[in-house]
């Protein structure tokens, strides 16, 4: 009893630090993107930001694939499925994470092959290079989360920034820059990246968690650990896989029919709105990794209610302050960023700037119905989102352009909230009074 309560005591003091950690590299990663996006836009021509914008969304695609089926099994499965051998199955995470990049590197040789337009073809070949890459790096980082080690991911965050600013400033420096060749730094800076966070797991590996894991290697019983993996992995994964990809779908679907109605330069313009705001996004995700493990623990209605209250009036603060600096300031924060590329569209973040606050409002009411085990309403709201994009954001975007992408973004976003806010209205209705806990899970 005295080693549990030492082991517990030791536990309470490490939360704090290991909770800063991931903030960090929360920061770190947000950090990266912004910085990344912000230098591709003020080096590249419009067309050739366009292009990296494109091949840099459809990256962001492919996590959503790997995360559902690689990355969130793997931060459950880490301490209860396979607690006795978490050294052996992270290896085997990483294996299958190289088999499942290599196929969408595979796929995307074949698309380049069938381009007509060269920009296109230099897309999907730096999309080659850097998938594998890439999913790498978001592997091993989030295994440092599942081993309770965030340090390790910040660090990996540091490094991907010093070697892709670097390659980057001095492919500018000698005019090699270019969308494929910034696709390839994304990718190179991911590979050294992630083998600095995979050795320094590796290096901390408890040594009986080692045990076993070089002799099981070509044998059998390392084929059949391979195959309970696998089946582990689909049958957790094939029901967040839809939800993640509706998810993914509402944020992509303007930038796929821009790209096929007025170009890449357009999409380049949206890419920069985004961008501009991406820093008020990524203080929010921050906070918004936070909210399902809060709301989780509510023990009453009332308290839970006071909860979201209170996340709504923060996100409303931060999101509401941003898009009055951003409206307010909009041709200035432009021309520090980006110089005097794109000055004719900073008026947008008149509206754009709003999106971060309706995101923030809608998250808050999503988390809270994933905290009560209502997925199934999280994706039908999804899916409902996705329609209206299709349905009405297709028309605008493809008549007004980047106007009609803007509207179309904002529009979403207020729909969330409200589709969100009413079916979390309909489950306070429905749900017994008092607590909440077990007996208002549907089964």
């Amino acid at each position: 009893m005295t080693n549990k309560l030492r082991i517990l005591n030791n536990l309470g003091r490490k939360l704090p630090q290991r909770a800063g950690w991931a903030l960090v590299d929360q920061a770190l990663y947000g950090v990266s993107n912004f910085l990344a996006n912000t230098l591709m836009a003020r080096w590249l021509e419009p067309d050739a930001y366009g292009a990296f914008a494109f091949g840099w969304m459809i990256l962001i695609m492919s996590y959503q694939l790997q995360n559902p089926l690689i990355v969130e099994p793997m931060l459950v499965f880490t301490a209860n499925r396979f607690r006795l051998a978490p050294y052996t199955y992270q290896q085997i995470v990483v294996q299958l994470n190289w088999l499942l990049s290599l196929g969408l590197s595979a796929g995307a040789i074949g698309l380049a092959l069938l381009q007509r337009h060269s920009n296109y073809f230099w897309i999907y070949l730096g999309l080659a290079l850097a998938f594998p890459l890439v999913l790498y790096a978001m592997a091993v980082r989030r295994i440092c989360y599942a081993n309770l080690t965030p340090a390790f991911s910040a660090q990996g965050g540091l490094v991907y920034l010093l070697i892709f600013v670097s390659l980057a400033w001095l492919a500018w420096q000698t005019n090699w820059l270019s969308a494929f060749s910034a696709l390839c730094f994304v990718g190179l800076a991911s590979y050294g990246a992630g083998w600095w966070v995979e050795r320094s797991w590796k290096r901390t590996a408890a040594p009986s968690a080692r045990i076993g894991s070089s002799p099981l290697r070509g044998s059998r019983l390392w084929l059949a650990l391979v195959r309970v993996v696998l089946r582990s992995h689909w049958h957790y994964g094939r029901w967040g896989l839809p939800s993640s990809f509706l998810w993914v779908s509402v944020a992509t679907i303007p930038y796929l029919i821009l790209v096929r109605t007025h170009g890449l330069e357009t999409v380049a313009q949206l890419r920069v709105l985004e961008n501009t705001a991406l820093p008020v996004f990524s203080v929010m995700a921050a906070f918004n990794s936070l909210l399902i493990p809060s709301f989780a623990r509510a023990q009453t209605k009332k308290a839970l209610s006071s909860l979201i209250l209170r996340y709504i009036l923060l996100f409303s603060f931060m999101g509401l302050s941003a898009w009055l600096v951003l409206g307010a300031f909009h041709s200035k924060v432009f021309w520090i960023l980006y110089g005097d590329n794109y000055q004719q569209i900073s008026f947008y973040l008149l509206m754009y700037g709003s999106v971060p606050f309706l995101a923030g409002v809608a998250g808050v009411f999503l988390a809270a119905l994933r905290s009560r085990e209502r997925v199934q309403w999280v994706t039908l709201i999804y899916t409902l989102a996705t329609i209206f994009v299709l349905v009405f954001g297709f028309p605008a975007i493809q008549s007004h352009g980047l106007a009609g992408a803007v509207v179309t973004i904002c529009a979403v976003n207020l729909l969330q909230i409200i589709l969100s806010a009413l079916f979390w209205w309909r489950y306070s209705r429905i749900d017994t009074p008092g607590r909440i806990g077990k007996g208002t899970h549907q089964h």
